[in-house]
């Protein structure tokens, strides 16, 4: 059997130079990796007092660097703040995993406890105990809740959570962009020993929960931390919730008595706004009562599913929560035309000019994020192929959309 030379030496070259590719290409893979490792405070600093970093920095180390690892029980860590102005001194804090769905994407939300802390506040957001990190992942452009919270903040809802971008650095390594905000808790609203907060949602496992007479939704009582809730109250919740449903679809009752009407006008606009469709499994549907017998609709929840996408040509949730009803009823109606032009005005020139605003602070850091944490077989909003600019040109779109749809809706009314 005859051996060919030269066809031996280029099978070798072959390995050779495929072996060579390949280390290479791990070099370069490793140093990008690398780049987000062991990052040097005094480099952060420095970024800063050059002017070339504005975005807060937050550096959380977890006890035994074990990172965000469950959402069961809270656990110690210590974080550093740095910006612009400088650096805070270091805060013990307590921190755990949170979300439903979310908790299950590799990049993780958490929460962070300042309940044994001397610090009450971070970035300037309202004093509280907890404060949420949104970690926005399945979110290509990771802005869909701000803008829809700042939505909801130039209406008349009560309250609405305040929050800010950060960069974090976990246990020394690059985390990645998270939205740092106020937690939906009943105390946001001074609600008092006699108020309650309902969340309507169909991962029905609070402590306090039943399900209405009427339309079977899922509700659960939230109560302030210091409110305890016995048989009798308990009941006094659900025959009120109950109430208000049948007064609604039996007309046992004046409907216009039980809720404040100009809240949920505004809700529903909101939500319609961000094209939202989880209102009608239901999902993330909050209210409140302060126990005078009216509810309140909000606050406003969670909009990184589902939301500012366009092709919408009409309502997304006419038959969420009570609005199947509501939207029959006269005295709603007019309300809701009066509200949205109320609105309007305030949002359709102010949420673009915002939405660019945003682009423009976050665009290096979710550039970076979106390399750390790319997608894997996700469908959620319909831009995961897109480039930032893209996704972000493509939410102002289905806003402006949504609100067209809106403004002939209520035209109608």
């Amino acid at each position: 059997m005859m051996i060919n030379k030269n066809h031996i030496v280029t099978r070798l070259l072959a390995t050779v130079l495929t072996l060579c590719l390949l280390n290479s290409c791990m070099y370069l893979l490793e140093k990008k990796n690398n780049k987000y490792k062991d990052i040097d405070k005094d480099d952060i600093a420095a970024e800063f007092a050059d002017g070339s970093r504005t975005l807060p920095v937050m550096f959380l180390e977890t006890e035994g660097h074990h990172g965000i690892n469950n959402k069961d029980y809270w656990k110690e860590a210590e974080i550093e703040i740095y910006t612009p102005e400088g650096k805070t001194d270091d805060i013990d804090v307590e921190i755990k995993g949170r979300g439903n769905s979310t908790w299950s994407f590799p990049k993780k939300p958490f929460n962070i406890s300042l309940e044994d802390s001397h610090q009450k506040s971070l970035l300037g957001l309202p004093e509280a105990e907890i404060f949420c990190m949104l970690a926005n992942w399945r979110d290509r452009t990771r802005i869909r809740n701000a803008v829809a919270l700042e939505i909801a903040r130039r209406t008349s809802m009560e309250w609405t959570p305040q929050g800010r971008f950060v960069d974090l650095v976990l246990d020394d390594d690059w985390h990645g962009n998270y939205y740092l905000t106020e937690k939906v808790e009943p105390e946001k609203l001074n609600l008092g020993k006699q108020g309650f907060m309902l969340f309507i949602d169909d991962h029905y496992d609070k402590t306090y929960r039943f399900r209405s007479k009427f339309k079977d939704l899922p509700v659960n009582i939230l109560i302030a931390d210091d409110v305890s809730l016995d048989a009798a109250t308990f009941k006094q919740i659900r025959d009120f919730f109950d109430q208000i449903e049948a007064s609604l679809y039996y007309g046992v009752g004046n409907w216009n008595e039980y809720i404040d009407i100009q809240s949920f006008c505004d809700w529903f606009l909101i939500h319609e706004l961000t094209g939202t469709d989880e209102p009608s499994d239901p999902k993330g549907i909050y209210t409140y009562c302060r126990g005078d017998g009216v509810l309140h609709a909000g606050p406003c929840w969670d909009f990184d599913y589902h939301t500012f996408r366009p092709g919408s040509t009409g309502l997304t949730n006419p038959n969420a929560f009570w609005f199947d009803a509501l939207l029959k009823k006269a005295e709603f109606k007019a309300m809701l035309k009066q509200r949205w032009g109320v609105i309007k005005p305030l949002l359709e020139d102010y949420i673009p000019s915002y939405i660019d605003s945003l682009y423009k602070e976050l665009l290096e850091s979710i550039t970076i994020d979106h390399q750390l944490w790319p997608y894997k077989k996700i469908k959620t909003n319909g831009d995961e192929s897109l480039t930032f600019y893209d996704a972000v040109q493509r939410l102002k779109q289905g806003f402006s959309e949504k609100m067209a749809v809106l403004d002939n809706y209520c035209n109608k009314l």
